[in-house]
């Protein structure tokens, strides 16, 4: 564990575009795709939740190159957060819309709790 897993990302270099980013639909439906290629048989939820997020990150990292945003994942300090986990558990529970829906929702609960947050 490095010193970012413990502070949790730093919002004042999170790049605002990140956080104010208007998510596509291209985004969402690479991210998807990326997505279902993971073996998620038997994970845990939560774990859907990091890796969702972490391939929307990984689209935006091919589509907008050299913003290193997948240094921008999900924390071990946000994801210990009751508040954040609170939110992203209906996004897990109400999951019957497919991948794409499921990303969709993923990204809008992190990127409006950070938004708060920071």
């Amino acid at each position: 564990m490095d010193e970012d897993d413990v502070l949790g990302p730093d919002l004042s270099v999170m790049p605002k575009f990140l956080l104010e980013h208007e998510v596509s639909v291209l985004e969402i439906a690479l991210a998807a795709v990326s997505f279902e290629d993971c073996s998620l048989d038997g994970s845990v939820p939560l774990d859907r939740v990091v890796v969702a997020y972490d391939c929307w990150l990984g689209v935006l990292d091919a589509l907008h190159p050299g913003h290193d945003f997948r240094r921008f994942g999900l924390s071990d300090l946000e994801l210990s957060d009751d508040d954040l986990l609170g939110r992203l558990l209906s996004t897990v529970l109400f999951d019957d819309g497919g991948s794409c829906r499921f990303i969709r929702s993923v990204v809008a609960v992190v990127n409006g709790y950070r938004t708060h947050r920071g």
